[in-house]
This record gives structure tokens, sequence and C-alpha cells, in this order.
């Protein structure tokens, strides 16, 4: 059974324990392959953490039915430090004298280089002899050219009623090296084959590919130590094309990346094998910059799946973010999830907020819904999300975010969502100091709407003209001047749903609206974060999305901050004015670690017989007490902006529980009513307490005619096949023949 994790929980480090009160566990005939990603700050300063990875998985060999142990590579921090390969040795001899077998391979920090060609102290700590104690040893690559090492070795176990062939491969391998092991692979074809190498998936989610992106993906091994020699190294996607007609691959594996320490690709190889390829590497995360993280592979018994998990041995925690914590299929590529539903991740950076150099001292993602939310790149108030894995691009949704500390070191910050911020194509956010305009480093939150999933919305170019929309044509908006703009969406702007903008130059612009007093629109005005109130704005880049109000799971509104009143909401809440421009929004249940807010000025104010969206700016942070505290600000000549009232919009995205376009009769939200849907329905038919996900789609807690109806009305949505046609009620019974047909046509 191929199962995915969606759930999110957030991984909190404890103190130590001499004792493991709740180390993972297997389900009865499963087997686990353990990794150990790079250790090189616990051989350097923490060898008791490295000492506690190993004795963990001495003390649960048996209950985990420990097959075999693989190491990234970067076993040491430096090379020529002796004392640091003494560590290694010494918690690696851990599982020599349990007799348990592993794999090990060098990383860049074990590579040093001289005289035209590589070499490392590895072999001097970690010799044949001492890998071939065990009888799962194969060989190692006879080098025709220097001295044959363990740097490039194999080995071959049986699990599972299956026989693996296991690679481990020098840091960026060699033609001759990569050479080896597809002879390995072609010699053992009736074994299944995993690699283990230094480098080759990045923490997007992709190859290492020098050849087309260059260093744009940090730290390949064709920028660093070994690419300048005269045997010239493989990235990942050399790698993968040397070997990927190989039917017997199933996994590789590597560390080397670090950033939030995970990536993951799922690719179909020339003989139609799914190749799993993942990076786990957790350097400088958690207290002291280690969690003494590896991964476990639990392998069921069904021969198909395999469950991933991120435990921390010396901590005594299970990370269950869901890209720390997941199933996949041997034979399927991943279903892909989020398309339809908003989301979104919390932000935060630490240092100081305007640091002299154009830096920013560490990010992190502590929160976030699913796909996943990280950061590929990021510099001083410039941070590149990435959604499952890959950066986001304008032409595919739209990115919306939120200033979530109300100050920081005395300044105040907006937030926009450039386009194309480090030359590479995807959006990133770009924080600016409010009154002053420069880059600031502000913890943020980040909302990613997928076109694919149905959001209206559109990005606009500097002269008005609409760059990419969905839901939206050009007729709807208008350019009434310098920056200002008209939206008639063909919907009551004051009580049928709620709209968001915000900026897209990587500058420092606002972009606030106003609610047309007839409900027949919005008023639109881009400007710059140090401008005072006038009637003219900004002609730049910006975005804008519509919510509206009966928006599956929305919590939200619009709200007047003068009267302390909403003029339309959805959702359970209160909010609370506090002072003049200050608000507390309590919404039962949630804080702002459960889920985040988007916030845009939705006010039409006239000042000095100027009429225009108000200029005011929102931000928002956790009160002490798990409430949102939002802070309405006034630009003004002055670099210090005052607190003011004013109308905004506001809705919550929920982690786990987030807003949705949901599509009737996608059960997978997938955004597509295919043969997997009515695969899902009739597995669960007649099922009672049901929910969408198993095809209760009219959500009446069963799943029956009824959902097979709205099945077949909605099937074809997203394949470019869409049903036309409303199907009577004397058809029931002919839609559940056919929901059962498309079952059988699936699983023959």
């Amino acid at each position: 059974m191929n199962r995915l994790l969606l759930s999110v929980v957030v991984c909190a480090l404890v103190t130590a324990s001499a004792v493991w009160a709740e180390p993972p566990t297997i389900e009865p005939g499963s087997w686990t392959l353990a990794v150990l990603p790079d250790t090189q700050r616990l051989a350097r300063l923490y060898p008791e953490i490295f000492d506690a990875e190993t004795q963990f998985l001495v003390d649960y060999e048996d209950d985990l039915n420990l097959a075999f142990v693989l190491h990234e590579g970067d076993i040491v921090d430096n090379s020529d430090e002796p004392f640091q390969w003494v560590n290694a040795s010494n918690s690696m001899k851990t599982l020599d004298d349990a007799g348990i077998s592993y794999t090990v391979v060098p990383g860049n920090h074990d590579t040093q280089t001289g005289g035209g060609v590589r070499f490392s102290p590895m072999q001097d700590y970690f010799p044949e002899s001492r890998l071939a104690a065990r009888s799962t040893f194969g060989g190692i690559y006879d080098d025709p050219d220097e001295q044959s090492t363990t740097e490039n070795s194999y080995s071959t176990f049986s699990a599972g009623g299956t026989d693996w062939l296991v690679l481990g491969l020098e840091w960026g391998p060699r033609d001759g090296v990569v050479a080896w092991a597809d002879s390995l692979l072609k010699a053992y074809p009736n074994h299944q084959a995993m690699i283990v190498t230094h480098a080759y998936v990045y923490s997007d989610g992709t190859r290492y590919d020098w050849a087309t992106k260059g260093d744009s993906q940090r730290w390949n091994p064709h920028d660093l130590g070994v690419g300048g020699l005269p045997d010239p190294p493989n990235d990942g996607e050399e790698i993968w094309q040397h070997l990927k007609d190989n039917a017997n691959l199933k996994f590789v594996f590597n560390g080397h990346v670090i950033y939030d320490g995970a990536g993951y690709l799922a690719s179909v190889a020339d003989n139609g094998n799914v190749v799993h390829q993942m990076l786990a590497n957790y350097q400088g995360q958690g207290e002291d910059g280690n969690t003494g993280n590896i991964r476990l592979l639990e392998f069921l018994a069904d021969g198909e799946t395999v469950h991933v998990r991120t435990y921390s041995p010396y901590y005594d925690v299970s990370n269950t973010r869901a890209d720390q914590d997941f199933f996949l299929s041997l034979s399927s590529v991943p279903i892909e999830v989020g398309k339809c539903h908003a989301t979104g991740g919390n932000v935060v950076v630490t240092g100081p907020a305007r640091p002299e150099t154009n830096t920013v001292e560490g990010i992190s993602v502590p929160q976030s819904g699913t796909p996943v939310v990280w950061m590929l790149e990021a510099n001083r108030g410039d941070y590149e999300p990435a959604v499952g894995g890959e950066g986001v691009k304008y032409e595919n949704g739209i990115l919306l975010a939120s200033v979530t500390q109300n100050m920081r070191d005395g300044l105040r910050a907006t937030v926009e969502a450039g386009r194309n911020s480090f030359a590479d194509c995807m959006m990133a956010l770009s924080l600016t100091q409010a009154g002053d305009g420069q880059e600031v480093n502000f913890n943020t939150s980040v909302a990613w709407f997928q076109f694919a999933g149905g959001w209206q919305g559109a990005h606009v170019d500097a002269d008005g003209t609409i760059a990419v929309a969905n839901g939206v044509t050009p007729g709807m908006l208008t350019k009434t001047g310098t920056g200002r703009y008209t939206l008639d969406l063909s919907v009551n702007s004051r009580y049928d749903g709620l709209l968001f903008a915000i900026g897209n130059k990587n500058s420092n612009n606002i972009v606030p609206t106003g609610v047309l007093a007839d409900g027949s629109g919005w008023d639109l005005r881009v400007q710059s974060n140090v401008a005072n109130f006038s009637e003219t704005g900004t002609d730049a880049e910006f975005s804008f999305l519509y919510l509206s109000l009966d928006t599956t799971n929305l919590i939200g509104g619009r709200y007047d901050g003068y009267s302390n009143t909403h003029w339309a909401s959805a959702g359970d809440f209160a909010m609370r004015r506090l002072d003049i421009g200050q608000y507390q929004l309590t919404i039962d249940g949630e804080t702002p670690e459960t889920g985040m807010l988007i916030l845009t000025v939705s006010m039409e104010r006239t000042s000095s017989s100027i009429t225009a969206p108000d200029d005011n700016f929102l931000t928002y942070e956790d009160d002490g007490s798990g409430n949102f505290l939002i802070h309405s600000l006034d630009l003004t000549v002055s670099s210090t902006p005052n607190f003011q009232h004013t109308e905004f919009v506001w809705a919550f995205i929920s982690f786990t529980d987030p807003i949705t376009l949901a599509v009737p009769g996608d059960a997978n939200s997938d955004g597509k009513v295919d043969d997997a849907d009515a695969a899902i329905l009739a597995d669960h038919w007649g099922a009672v307490d049901a929910s969408r996900s198993m095809g209760d789609f009219d959500d009446d807690g069963t799943v029956g005619p009824n959902d097979a109806a709205i099945l077949a009305a909605h099937w074809g949505h997203g394949t470019g096949e869409a049903s036309t046609a409303v199907p009577e009620p004397s058809t029931l019974g002919s839609l559940l023949a056919l929901t059962l047909a498309l079952l059988f046509r699936r699983r023959r």
C-alpha cells in the first residue's frame, strides 16, 4: 500500500537522556536501513553525540531489525586533524564490535588534493581489513592509476526476502569510479541497488547539475576542491545520466547540503524503475549547531512501502515534519499534493536587522504546511522560498507574505514578493525598513497559492498590463494613473470576499487597496514605503489574490479599526481593539505557530481632498499568549511610522488544515478527477464517519451513490478531459458501476 504522511508536527529539542524513552518502532515483518548524515561537527566538537548515534543502533538492532548502515560522508570536519578521525573511528567501532554491517564514504571535508590527485586519511582509519570483517563486504575499486582505497567500495546484504547491492562512491566520483559502479550494477542484475555518495541531490529537490545550474547550487564538486583536477568529478546529474539505464537502481543517498537538511526527488529511469534520491544533513541545526539526527528507513513487509523517519538518539526526539517523516512506494512516484490548498510557513532569521554586510546569520522555517516550505537562497532582507523542494515561479501562482515582527532593533519593516530576485527565475521575499527603504532582516511568513488549484489572482507589470493570471482578464483591471488601478471582478467587493495585494519589484513598495463604496470593485495604489499619503503612486510590478468568503476552511474578514467592527467575515474568531492601530486577534485552537496571517490595507480614505487607498502598512506577532497582535502603521514624512487606525482584510492560513478550493470528486487533492479518485471512492464505498480524502465528496459522513454522482459530474477536471454534463439522480446506479469499472481498470 502506498501511503503519504501529510501531518506536520514541530520538533523541539529536549534534554539529553541516558535511556531512550520512545525510540521509533517498526511493524512486524519490517526491516530497517539506517543512514548517518554528516558527522563532521560531531567528530570535532561533540563525539558523545556521535557515540549516541551508533550506540542506539546497537541497542535497538533487534527491535529495528537493522540490516545495514550508510554513512554519507564528511566523517570529520578537518581531515588533517587526527583527533577527529580517532573520535569518528571510535564511534563507528561500536558498530564493528556488534557485527553491524556498514558502508562509509568520504566527503569534501575528508578529502585533500595535491599534485593533481585526491587522497583522504579515511584509508588509514577505515582500511579494507576493517570493512572486510563483515561477510557483507564485497570489495573496493581497483584504481589503475592510484593506490586503491576504501573510498569506493561495495557490499551486498539480504533483507525482507530481497537481495541488495550497496555502492559507496567517493566525493564527486571520477569517470572511472562511475564506470566501475555501472559494471557492478550490471553484474548484480538480481540485486536491488542503492548508492551512497556525498553530493548528489541539492536542497531544492533537484540533482546537482553544474552544466546547467552552475554556482546557483552551492558547493557543487566541480566548484569545490576536486573540480580542477585532471580527472574531474561527476555531480548528481552526471552520475544519473551514466547509471539510469540500470533497471535495478532504486536509491541514492547523500548529505553535504545544509539549509533545511532535507531534499527528495523521485525519478523514473530508462527501464521504468523509480529511483528515490534523498538528501539528509543536519549540521548547524539545533542546540550548539547539532541535532544528532539520523535517518531510519523502515521497509515494510509488503515489499513496496518504505517509511522514512528522522530521529535523534542523543536528544530522544523524532522530527515528524512532513519532509522528515514520510512514506514512499518503491515502484511509484509520490502523488503531488498541495496544488489545491494554500501552503504557508513561518520564516525565522537570526542576527541584527541591519548588519553592515549583505548577510543574514541564519534562517529557518520552524513551522510549515505541506508541501514543506523552505528557503533556497538568502542574504540581508532577501529570502527565496521553496515549496515542496522547488523554488516558486510567478507564472505558477501567487506568493503572499507578512512581516511577523512588529519591531526589531527599533525598526519597522514591510515585505514584497519580488520576481527573479536571485537571477534564477524564482520569486523571493524582500524586506525593507519602513520609512527608510534599506533592506533589513526580519521574521516573516509566506503563503503560496498555486494557479493549478484554481486560485483567482494576477501578476501585473509596471505598465499596468497583466503578466500572468488565473480567473482575471485584462478588462477587469484599469490603470487610472501613476501606480493607480481599479479592479472589477464582478463580485460585491464590500461583502463577497477579500482582496490581498503585494509588491513584486523587490525594492520598497507596498500595495494598499480601498473597497469602492458601491461594492463594484477596488481601488489599488502601488507606493513606496517611504512615501507620505498622496494621490499618485509608483509604477511598479505587483500581485493580487481574491478569496471568496465561502472558501473552504477560511477564517478571515474585512475589519474596521476605527469602529472595531467587521464588515464581512468567515469562521470563528474574536478581534479586539487594544489601542490606536493595535488589534488582538484570537482564533480558538490556533496560534502564530499553527498558522499565519495574510494582511492588506482595504480602506478608501480622503485626506486633504485627495481620495486614494490608505497608505498604512500592517505587521503582526505573537502577543505572548498565543494571540495575533496586529499593528497598523501610518507612513509619514518622518522616518518613524506612527500608529493609526485603518481598515484591512486578513485571512488565517493554517499549516495543518489550510484553506482550499476543493475540486469536487478530487479525493487525493492533486487537482485532477481521474482513476485515482475513483479507486479511493471504491476502496471506501459504504464507509461511515468518512472524510473527503476517503471519497465523501458531499461531506455527509458516508461514502455512497451521491459521491459517485459528484465524481462522474466532475470527471476529467484538471486532465483536459473534463465532463460537461451533470448526471440525473436516476443514473446513480450506473455511476457506481462506472466507479467500480474504473477501479478495475486501474488495478488491472
